[in-house]
């Protein structure tokens, strides 16, 4: 998602969070950072549905 259908592709909080989500990839940060930083970027958009899990 934040790599191709991403609704605002230049957004500051995108890059943040595709940079958080590599790093969690690299064993370098624990995967809540990258959740955290994909929820920034979804409200940012305007696309997050709501804490359902």
């Amino acid at each position: 998602m934040l790599l191709r259908d991403w609704p605002t592709p230049t957004s500051k909080t995108r890059l943040a969070a595709i940079e958080a989500c590599l790093a969690v990839i690299r064993g370098e940060k624990p995967p809540r950072v990258a959740r955290q930083a994909f929820i920034v970027a979804a409200k940012d958009a305007r696309i997050l549905l709501g804490e359902q899990i």
